[in-house]
């Protein structure tokens, strides 16, 4: 978050609260075991991950929108990999782009399509793929804060 601008103490404070976190999923009156996700930041190999419970955020910097697009796209595929071998269905109804930039310079052309392929579609090389792309946003809500992509710093 500190590349994104977000200062201390409030970056330490994330940090803090997002540590060491597992989570249980509840279904009607039926509750999951408890499930450690540390794992799951040892697949990403270029994002930052911020997970609570059974959310998570992930962050990479750039300078070049498609490059940096591309290299989220990796990790997103190793997360629905390894959400698979963990027996986790991700909600990619749920799964949202927020592009945040420099307010001095503006991202030319939109990000390439990004996806939350299936295993299927993994596995088999993306030939005939037909998963719906992620859908772009100008704000999101993690964790009851709204972040919109004219995002600034303004808590130190």
């Amino acid at each position: 978050m500190g590349e994104c601008g977000v200062g201390q103490p409030l970056n330490q404070w994330f940090r803090d609260y997002l540590t060491s976190r597992s989570f249980r999923v509840k279904v009607g009156d039926a509750l999951s075991e408890t499930a450690e996700v540390k794992s799951l930041c040892n697949v990403l190999q270029h994002c930052s991950a911020y997970m609570f419970a059974d959310d998570l955020c992930t962050l990479r910097t750039g300078t070049d929108l498609a490059d940096t697009c591309r290299l989220v796209q990796r990790d997103i595929d190793a997360v629905v990999k390894w959400s698979h071998d963990n027996g986790i269905i991700l909600n990619s109804d749920k799964t949202n782009l927020l592009i945040i930039h420099s307010l001095y310079l503006r991202p030319t052309g939109s990000p390439p399509f990004m996806y939350t392929h299936s295993v299927s579609c993994l596995r088999n090389d993306f030939v005939c793929c037909n998963c719906m792309p992620i859908k772009v946003v100008v704000c999101v809500t993690y964790l009851g804060v709204k972040v919109d992509n004219n995002f600034y710093g303004h808590i130190m």
